[in-house]
């Protein structure tokens, strides 16, 4: 399977805030071709389709030459993920061209938890599958808290639809929550056909986040988020902890990736210029691979 390689607009969410379609323009001058949305203006909350119209988002995309593959999608805290409005977020998206919608995150922390996540995501899935969109859920780190035998992440997967739900693994938040990206991904199989990637700096010593919390506060998620990631944790790509020629080569091997997607999370100088250096990392890696075939 060819791997394509995408951006995930979290990357640059503070300068879509400030201008959206000219800080598509820099992404796609850079040579990105694929981009996962995300749906607000962070500092306002107003969601982009209500900004500007639909069918002036989906013109600058086509001008641009940018395919707009998947999108993050959530619900505001508090608020169950089935409350969502999700018949107008699955039109809008489709309208943009969307195959995928992905739940960028939840905050779960015991097993009743994971099991009424599993429970909603399941009923988010079939609402995509019945518009025809594929629906995935993004992990953190948080996910990989151990429950017994299990993590929450196990027990997510083992409760919902194998035919709905799919997952899109960030590996580093994988390598954060203690686990190996590689097995995690050969046990979701054809479940995993997206991943995000980051780099992590050789800096950070709390690289599983599980190490710098006591257990009887390992279910208190948001400390985990306050307390022990810091935002200069987060590093351009081929400058971190990750071994980019083992990943793609098993990644390759497995053949069951269509999107790697940059996500760069790294607060450190220019954002422009980390994406494009990151873009040139993940050519080299992804190209390399499918050029040997």
């Amino acid at each position: 399977m060819t791997t394509s390689i995408g951006l995930n607009l979290y990357s640059v969410f503070r300068e879509l805030n400030q201008d959206y379609f000219g800080t598509l323009e820099k992404v796609a001058g850079m040579g990105y071709k694929n981009v996962e949305l995300i749906s607000a203006n962070f500092s306002t909350g107003e969601r982009f389709a209500d900004t500007f119209t639909l069918q002036a988002i989906k013109k600058k995309f086509d001008e641009l030459g940018l395919r707009a593959f998947a999108a993050h999608e959530g619900v505001a805290p508090g608020m169950a993920l089935v409350d969502g409005n999700w018949d107008k977020i699955i039109e809008e998206n489709a309208e943009l061209g969307c195959e995928s919608i992905v739940m960028p995150m939840t905050f779960i922390s015991t097993r009743d938890e994971a099991l009424k996540t599993a429970e909603e995501l399941n009923i988010i899935a079939e609402k995509c599958k019945t518009a025809g969109l594929d629906f995935y859920y993004h992990n953190h780190a948080h996910e990989f808290r151990q429950i017994g035998e299990k993590t929450l992440f196990d027990i997510l997967v083992e409760n919902t639809d194998p035919n709905a739900v799919k997952f899109e693994l960030d590996l580093v938040w994988v390598t954060r929550g203690g686990q190996d990206p590689m097995s995690v991904l050969e046990r979701l199989g054809n479940r995993c056909d997206m991943i995000h990637q980051k780099d992590l700096g050789t800096h950070v010593n709390a690289v599983n986040v599980f190490s710098a919390v006591n257990p009887d506060e390992q279910n208190e998620t948001m400390k985990i988020y306050r307390e022990v990631v810091q935002p200069t944790d987060f590093v351009n790509l081929g400058t971190g902890i990750v071994d980019f020629e083992s990943t793609y080569q098993k990644i390759h091997d497995l053949g069951t990736i269509r999107y790697a997607i940059v996500e760069n999370e790294g607060t450190i100088g220019n954002k422009f210029e980390s994406i494009a250096s990151d873009l040139k990392v993940m050519e080299k890696y992804v190209q390399e691979f499918t050029k040997a075939e």
